[in-house]
């Protein structure tokens, strides 16, 4: 899931990845949504061709712009397909208009408040960076200059845009 290997960005990120990994050693299901503490998403950072903006969309439930992603789907054959697939679901793109070598980018463990009869639990998202295709162009959302969403009050935004800043 995480490889051994992995460098975190910061302290905050290494949190992050301790928490995953204590949660996958600690369950039977992480990606499955019955598991009531928490489970397995995967988010798409996606970038401009030239690296300079990265695409939000709209997240009507938390009511805050994100970068795509959600839950893991049965038919997901990792978290990075599944990252994928909700790429391509919430801008319209296909697979064939984006690029990743599938390293796992970032690493980000937050609480989502109850809805409804679901109570709150912690999404541990796994985070891979994809670029734009030249020619290809998303359908919702919005770019928002790396430069810009590095200073967001959003920490865990902040870090993927310092993250692809510095390189």
């Amino acid at each position: 899931m995480i490889p051994d290997n992995y460098d975190a960005f910061d302290a905050t990120e290494a949190v992050h990845v301790a928490n995953l990994r204590a949660f996958v050693a600690r369950v039977t299901a992480p990606a499955s949504r019955s598991t009531q503490e928490g489970h397995l998403t995967g988010s798409a950072f996606l970038v401009n061709p030239d690296g300079t903006e990265a695409w939000l969309i709209w997240h009507e439930k938390l009511q805050r712009w994100l970068q795509p992603g959600g839950h893991l789907e049965p038919e997901d054959a990792s978290p990075w397909h599944g990252a994928l697939r909700e790429l391509c679901e919430e801008t319209g793109l296909t697979e064939g208009e984006v690029l990743s070598d599938g390293a796992l980018f970032d690493v980000d463990v937050h609480l989502i408040p109850a809805r409804g009869a679901e109570p709150d639990h912690f999404h541990y998202d796994l985070r891979y960076r994809f670029i734009l295709r030249e020619g290809a162009a998303p359908t919702t959302g919005r770019w928002i200059p790396l430069t810009e969403l590095a200073a967001f009050d959003e920490e865990s935004l902040s870090r993927l845009a310092r993250k692809a800043l510095a390189g």
